[in-house]
């Protein structure tokens, strides 16, 4: 997963298709996301893409919260920006670019969604160590990669990589197409 073979960045010209309404009935963001987040939580979206859950956290940590967008393809962001134009949802997101070895920022964070991004990482220890970086004590990370596009090894090797750096499973919410964990730093 390290090398640059075993990565595959969602090719632009298909963003559309993670947004379409059949996957909005089959994961919904906010019933995905509402026993995680709360009103006034700052929320990193990890590999944000076009912002399919983006808008919904920042609608869920409403006026008071701060959702941290940042994907490694100005594309995907430009996308977003696009859809925030005219919106008061503007104000809560906060959209960065990163490098593929960096989130690109340092503000403390209370949750963290990583939806169908970490198998896209060049340097997935890097990013771990960066989410640890913007972790408070509590924050937990929800990872979920796709079934059909990431095979049951590749997340378990993303589970292990976590574990390694220090990490504990926290649960296995059931999301419809997908494998996922919740986990958060051990103590």
């Amino acid at each position: 997963m390290n090398n640059q073979n075993n990565t595959h960045l969602h090719p632009l010209e298909n963003a559309s298709a993670l947004e379409s309404r059949f996957r909005r009935l089959l994961q919904n963001p906010r019933r995905i996301l509402k026993k995680y987040i709360r009103q006034g939580m700052t929320v990193l979206d990890l590999g944000c893409g076009p912002g399919f859950f983006t808008l919904e956290i920042a609608k869920i940590v409403g006026e008071e919260g701060k959702v941290i967008a940042v994907d490694v393809q100005e594309g995907m962001l430009e996308i977003l920006k696009q859809k925030l134009k005219g919106s008061e949802l503007k104000e809560r997101i906060q959209i960065l670019k990163n490098e593929p070895q960096s989130l690109g920022f340092s503000e403390k964070v209370d949750f963290i969604l990583a939806f169908y991004s970490f198998h896209e990482m060049k340097h997935i220890d890097h990013i771990i160590q960066a989410l640890k970086e913007v972790m408070k004590p509590n924050t937990e990370i929800l990872i979920s990669e796709q079934k059909m596009h990431v095979s049951k090894d590749v997340f378990k090797s993303i589970v292990i990589r976590m574990i390694n750096n220090g990490f504990v499973v926290c649960r296995r919410p059931k999301i419809f197409f997908s494998r996922s964990v919740v986990m958060k730093i051990g103590k």
